[in-house]
C-alpha cells in the first residue's frame, strides 16, 4: 500500500477545531460536522488511520439491543452498486445516524433487506445465524484482509483507501449496477454544456477548480446533490469555502467521509501539485 502524506489542509483543519465555525449556508438540508465529528473523521483518514478502513461506517444498535455494532464497508458495496442505488432508491441518508434502520424494516425488504434476502446476498433472517457476524462484529480483521485481496488488482491512488475508483470503473475492473428497481433509470441525461468540465475560479492564485458532472453522474443522480447539498443559486453557493468543505459541507459531504479525501488536492485543483514531501 502506498504511503499517505499528511497534507496542509489537515493541519489547517486541526487549527479550525479551535475556532468557531462560520455561519452555515441557508436554504439546504445539508449539515456540517461539529468539531468532535471532524476530529473523528481526521483520525480515520490515512496516514492517521489504516487505508483498508477508510470509508467504513460504524452503525451502533439503538435502544436495548445487545448486538455488536455493524461495520459497513463502502468499498465492498461500491464495487457492486453505484452510490445512487443506496442513497436514492433505498433512501439511506448520506449522514450517519439519520436513517432509522431496524431489523423489522430489513426483514420487510427495506434498506439492507432489499438485497440481503438470501438470493442477491446473504440473508438477514434468523435461519442463517452464521451470517450475523458478517455485519455485527467487533473484530474487523477478516474484513480488512478481504479488502487487501480486493485492492491488489485495482488501480492505485495515493490517498483514501488506495483505490482509484474512477479508473477502476473506466478500465472495467468493476461494473456497478446503477439501479435495482424495475425500469428505474437515472433521472436525466446530461445536456452538452454539463458534459464539459466546469471551471470554477478561486480567490487563491494557486489554482482553479475543474468539476466534472459526467464523472459524478457515473455514481450519483442529480437529486443526490441538488438541492440539499448544492442549491445551485448564488444565495447558497456564496458560502462555498475550503473550511466549509473540511467541516463536511458541499464537496466535503462525501470527500471527507467516503470518496477520495480532500488531501488529494490536484484531483480538483489540477494546477496544484500534491506536496508528497510535506
Amino acid at each position: 500500500m502506498a504511503n499517505f502524506p499528511l497534507r496542509p489542509i489537515f493541519l489547517a483543519a486541526l487549527a479550525l477545531l479551535c475556532w468557531p465555525l462560520i455561519a452555515p449556508p441557508t436554504g439546504g438540508a445539508a449539515r456540517a460536522m461539529n468539531r468532535e465529528e471532524l476530529a473523528q473523521v481526521l483520525r480515520t483518514i490515512p496516514p492517521n488511520g489504516p487505508a483498508e478502513h477508510y470509508g467504513d461506517t460504524i452503525m451502533r444498535p439503538r435502544g436495548k439491543a445487545r448486538m455488536d455494532p455493524v461495520v459497513f464497508p463502502h468499498w465492498s458495496h461500491r464495487a457492486r452498486y453505484t452510490c445512487r442505488v443506496c442513497h436514492l432508491e433505498l433512501k439511506f441518508s448520506i449522514y450517519q445516524g439519520e436513517t432509522p434502520i431496524n431489523r423489522g424494516k430489513n426483514l420487510a425488504g427495506k434498506f439492507c433487506g432489499a438485497c440481503h434476502d438470501g438470493k442477491t446476498a446473504f440473508s438477514v433472517r434468523n435461519e442463517e445465524p452464521k451470517h450475523c457476524d458478517r455485519c455485527h462484529t467487533r473484530d474487523d480483521r477478516k474484513l480488512a484482509e478481504s479488502f487487501r485481496v480486493f485492492a491488489e488488482e485495482m488501480p492505485k491512488a495515493p490517498f483514501g483507501n488506495g483505490i482509484d475508483w474512477a479508473a477502476a470503473l473506466e478500465q472495467g475492473h468493476i461494473n456497478p449496477v446503477h439501479s435495482i428497481l424495475p425500469g428505474n433509470q437515472p433521472s436525466m441525461h446530461l445536456p452538452e454544456k454539463l458534459r464539459l468540465p466546469l471551471e470554477l475560479g478561486t480567490t487563491a492564485p494557486r489554482s482553479g477548480i475543474l468539476f466534472s458532472h459526467t464523472d459524478h453522474m457515473d455514481w450519483l443522480d442529480c437529486s443526490n446533490c441538488h438541492p440539499d447539498i448544492f442549491d445551485i443559486q448564488k444565495e447558497g453557493t456564496q458560502f462555498f469555502t475550503m473550511d466549509k468543505n473540511v467541516f463536511g459541507w458541499f464537496c466535503g459531504t462525501c470527500h471527507m467521509r467516503t470518496a477520495f479525501p480532500m488531501n488529494d488536492c490536484n484531483r480538483c485543483h489540477p494546477g496544484m501539485k500534491n506536496n508528497m514531501a510535506f
